[in-house]
């Protein structure tokens, strides 16, 4: 879910932007939880309406059968009254007699017909059945019969509208169903995000990383241990990986303890000047070693790998290359916009434009 219209229409900045997906999980969770104490009741009623409606059907038909055996008794007695010799009359009124019976007999197969094609009374163990498919309503919610426009009108049957607001460029959003009827429900949801620094608990989270790491864990043990402790990453999706920790290590400068030493490099294959080990640039600009790994294949730097084992990458930037990455970096992820003169003193365009080279400079340089 994206609110750019100010964006859009006039360069402005853009006012919030919500995976959807966060948001329609805690939405369905919210509209299944409001339906579940009612579903068995529901459920019951159906079955009781069903039942009802059968039985005004079968009352009509009823009715039907009883007149037409009263026109059939009232030819016969007509037939039976008149005398022999007005056999005139007497035929007319035995032609009356065997219509009357032709239309009774024809109402009674329709009648026959109906109740073989009607559903038959339900039983206890089909009532109970009901119950149970009523209680699970998030498996019928779920089913591939259940389309998505079924969900949205029950969703529209009970929610009249849906207020968001993130809080800054964190995780946390603030969520406000308004229900029909008035009633609200105030919530608050973690949504996915791109950069780990972004976390509102990113303060704890690197304090609590540089701690382990000065007590001599490696990242894969700390790593472990801040998904046991309740961490989550920024897309929220999976466990914490220990490229995570060593990043923030590399930036804070703090020594990384490895489960085993990495092999020195040779001195023929050492980094020279303005040349960085992969994992050393990737943390330097804040991206994943996938990231770097991507633009070597793109050619948008260029590197060369140690001629000897374990051949690892050695990449060529020199601070213009730097800037110049770091402003993809900042274009890629919507940083950089052009700004209309109706927001030039917005104060939001300012921190908006903001060149992320000062704002994320680490205070060690791994490069030479």
């Amino acid at each position: 879910y994206d609110c750019t219209g100010a964006r859009a229409e006039y360069g402005g900045p853009a006012c919030q932007h919500l995976s959807g997906r966060c948001l329609d999980v805690f939405v369905t969770g919210q509209v299944l939880a409001a339906l579940a104490p009612a579903a068995t009741e529901v459920s019951l009623r159906a079955a009781e309406q069903i039942l009802a409606d059968r039985a005004g059907i079968e009352k009509i038909w009823r009715l039907r059968l009883e007149r037409a055996q009263i026109d059939v008794d009232r030819a016969r007695r007509c037939y039976r009254l008149a005398e022999p010799e007005n056999r005139l009359v007497a035929r007319a009124l035995e032609k009356d007699w065997e219509a009357a019976l032709a239309a009774q007999q024809q109402l009674t197969e329709d009648w026959h017909r109906f109740c073989q094609n009607a559903p038959p009374a339900l039983t206890t163990q089909q009532k109970a059945a009901i119950t149970a498919a009523a209680a699970d309503l998030p498996g019928l919610w779920a089913a591939p019969s259940t389309t998505d426009a079924d969900r949205k009108e029950v969703i529209r049957a009970v929610i009249d509208e849906i207020t968001i607001a993130i809080r800054g460029r964190s995780e946390l959003v603030d969520v406000t169903v308004g229900w029909v009827g008035g009633q609200q429900t105030h919530e608050v949801i973690r949504r996915p995000i791109q950069r780990f620094e972004d976390l509102s608990y990113y303060p704890h989270l690197a304090e609590r990383i540089t701690e382990l790491a000065n007590a001599g864990w490696d990242p894969q043990r700390i790593a472990g241990q801040l998904n046991t402790e309740g961490f989550l990453p920024a897309r929220g999706a999976g466990p914490i990986r220990h490229r995570l920790v060593t990043q923030i290590l590399h930036r804070a400068g703090v020594p990384i303890t490895h489960r085993r030493q990495p092999l020195p490099a040779h001195p023929d294959d050492a980094p020279r000047k303005h040349e960085w080990w992969l994992p050393l640039l990737a943390a330097e600009l804040g991206v994943t070693t996938g990231t770097i790994r991507k633009w070597l294949h793109q050619g948008r730097i260029a590197g060369r790998q140690e001629t000897r084992h374990p051949h690892r990458w050695i990449i060529q930037a020199d601070p213009g290359e730097l800037a110049e990455l770091r402003a993809h970096i900042d274009r890629v992820r919507g940083r950089t916009t052009r700004v209309h003169p109706k927001f030039a003193d917005d104060p939001r365009i300012t921190s908006h434009r903001r060149n992320l080279f000062d704002r994320w400079r680490p205070t060690t340089t791994y490069g030479t």
